[in-house]
């Protein structure tokens, strides 16, 4: 291994850690800090790597198509608000701009500065870890891991932060590469900054925003790649490349399924079996699907998720009694020699169970004895 790609490779694995333990910096703190060992890793880095100039004629279409797409996403944000309602958020100060606007300005660009460069070196490893990195910092950005960490917040992390960081850190590579950091750093800088700008928010609801962010990063791909590269892909490699639409379409269908699934807010989720109550047909550490309950028709015999007392319970309908008008539901475990104590109505239905996937849910119940 020669001397540059030694360099490349210690500042690629110490910007990794260094970013992943930020994550873990309190919230008051997390943005500050990253903005100064950003810049400084930047400038550090441009000095020490020689980079690649990149030759794209494309560049300043590109940026602007990036600043029109992110003014866009602004603008259908707020729209949204006319179905989902207002919220007055916090005015601007001088205390916000010198503790969120700045800082944040200042890790987006310097981001993309290190991003431009690890990526012009060629090195395959060296892109796996700057795509660590940037979703590091898309994380960081919305708030990080600092705080008490459960299992219900490490699967709304999931669905909300880290699935959509990863759709958008694929695209910023793909943009970086090809026309230089400022096509990223201004769209990144327009859908990160508008919330402190502006004293006003859309009450659209978190689920929504994080299914739209996993959604736009392919969106925009094709539309540029369409826009600007169609034509030179063409001339250079014919009948190729096709494979690569199929494989971001696959990848998407499956973070767009998990996303819904452990979003929870959608017509369909995902929940993790911890018991041994209905063992023989769903075992402890399977995932079972459900659609949420809306009044259909409950019959003897269907697997259904309840709430009473305040615990959550998957069990099965054994018997349906319907008296004065109201229906009574009594259920039972599989496993268990007995009914389940007393009996459910309407109202404490959750949902339905559809289908399970057998030992799907072990890894969740690893991490909430870790986090236990």
């Amino acid at each position: 291994m020669n001397i540059d790609k030694k360099v490349l490779y210690s500042c690629s694995i110490f910007l990794t850690f260094a970013f992943l333990g930020i994550l873990f910096v309190p919230k008051d703190l997390i943005v500050i800090i990253a903005a100064a060992l950003s810049a400084a890793a930047a400038v550090a880095i441009s000095l020490i790597i020689s980079k690649r100039n990149i030759l794209s004629i494309n560049k300043d279409q590109v940026l602007l198509v990036m600043a029109v797409v992110g003014v866009l996403y602004v603008t259908v944000y707020y729209l949204t608000g006319i179905e989902f309602g207002f919220y007055r958020s916090s005015a601007l100060s001088l205390t916000t701009l010198f503790t969120k606007i700045i800082p944040i300005a200042i890790t987006v660009i310097a981001i993309e500065i290190i991003r431009n460069v690890i990526l012009a070196q060629g090195s395959k490893l060296a892109s796996v870890m700057m795509f660590v990195i940037g979703v590091s910092s898309e994380l960081l950005l919305a708030g990080g891991l600092a705080g008490q960490m459960n299992h219900s917040r490490f699967m709304d992390i999931m669905a909300m932060a880290l699935m959509p960081a990863i759709s958008a850190n694929l695209l910023y590579h793909y943009l970086s590469r090809r026309y230089g950091v400022w096509p990223v750093a201004a769209y990144r800088l327009i859908i990160s900054l508008y919330a402190y700008l502006i004293p006003v928010s859309s009450a659209i609801p978190d689920a929504i925003i994080a299914f739209a962010n996993l959604l736009l990063p392919l969106a925009i791909y094709f539309f540029v790649d369409i826009l600007y590269e169609k034509k030179k892909k063409r001339a250079l490699e014919k009948n190729k490349g096709w494979w690569q639409y199929v494989a971001m379409g696959i990848s998407l269908v499956l973070m767009t399924s998990i996303m819904m699934l452990v979003s929870c807010q959608f017509r369909f989720g995902v929940l993790i079996i911890a018991t041994e109550s209905m063992t023989g047909s769903i075992n402890k550490g399977d995932a079972v699907v459900y659609e949420k309950y809306d009044g259909h028709i409950i019959s003897e015999g269907d697997v259904i998720i309840f709430d009473k007392d305040g615990r959550t319970t998957v069990h099965r309908v054994v018997e349906i009694e319907r008296i004065d008008g109201k229906t009574r539901y009594y259920t039972k475990g599989d496993a268990n020699d007995s009914n389940d104590v007393g009996y459910i109505t309407d109202e404490n239905i959750e949902a339905v169970t559809k289908f399970k996937i057998a030992y799907l849910g072990y890894p969740s119940l690893w991490l909430r004895d870790v986090f236990k």
